[in-house]
């Protein structure tokens, strides 16, 4: 039947969400990397759209998503190896001009640069406000080169956290792209990782560690120090199944991506003495 009529969009299931993100308000987008497509939802509404193409476009293995603070989306798709723009109504503006190999996570500075991650690199690339490409991340000359980088974080200060897959912990560096820190190790304890994904940094600059392994996420502070873990492998609530992508948005939510359960968890941060 969908070969005669077409395929009905108006009711698509979350097949395998990847990426996560927020508006801050009511919006949430969840890419869908098996399935070609943004869900967009509007809690406020309770209403979801998609975002299939980028123009004329269609999106093959969308990854990546973040929005800025005008409400514009940013999304990466390693199956055209390119990174579109949207704005807040989910219409496409342009394609970033950039060189990419796979594209996958997407994070957003303080001064409104883009750091992409591009996973065949093993660099990020940054765009200005503008969109134009400025520079490769991080340094060329860095000691702690990266190896198959799949996500990105912006903290507080504007520090770079990286998920270095096949290194198997979180990079830090700062903005010039500069060798700071790094946070965990292979293994299977606490504080440690097996198929380390998601990144995401909260108000108080707690790091949020994803492993898909593990069937968990990891809380940091700046010092690298392990303060809990969430979740464990399964289906049920705070359960999780090879989980990647998490986003934190500026109420305190918490957005993972739980991928083979076909969902995306919410949970709120609570600050010591309460909500601010």
């Amino acid at each position: 039947m969908e070969f005669v009529t077409g395929e009905d969009t108006t009711k698509m299931v979350l097949n395998t969400p990847y990426g996560v993100a927020s508006n801050g308000d009511s919006i949430i987008y969840a890419t869908d990397i098996a399935a070609g497509v943004v869900h967009r939802y509007d809690l406020a509404k309770r209403t979801v759209v998609y975002i299939t193409q980028a123009g004329e476009e269609p999106l093959i293995r969308p990854g990546g998503v973040a929005v800025d603070q005008d409400g514009n989306v940013y999304i990466s798709d390693a199956g055209s190896a390119k990174v579109f723009k949207f704005d807040k109504n989910g219409d496409f503006i342009h394609e970033l001009a950039g060189q990419f190999q796979r594209p996958a996570g997407i994070a957003i500075n303080s001064r409104g640069e883009k750091f992409v991650v591009d996973v065949l690199a093993h660099k990020l690339k940054v765009f200005d406000v503008h969109d134009t490409f400025i520079r490769n991340f991080p340094r060329d000359d860095t000691r702690e080169p990266l190896n198959l980088p799949s996500n990105v974080a912006i903290g507080r200060n504007d520090d770079v956290y990286v998920t270095d897959s096949m290194n198997f912990m979180v990079k830090v560096f700062d903005q010039s792209g500069s060798y700071k820190s790094s946070i965990g190790e292979i293994g299977d304890a606490p504080g440690s990782f097996a198929r380390p994904k998601g990144v995401a940094v909260d108000t108080d600059d707690h790091i949020y560690i994803v492993d898909a392994s593990h069937g968990n996420f990891q809380v940091f502070n700046r010092d690298g120090k392990l303060l809990l873990f969430v979740g464990r492998n399964g289906a049920g609530p705070g359960e999780f199944s090879l989980p990647s992508g998490i986003s934190i948005d500026s109420k305190g939510r918490i957005f993972v991506a739980d991928t083979y359960n076909h969902r995306i968890q919410i949970f709120q941060y609570m600050p010591e003495g309460g909500p601010r």
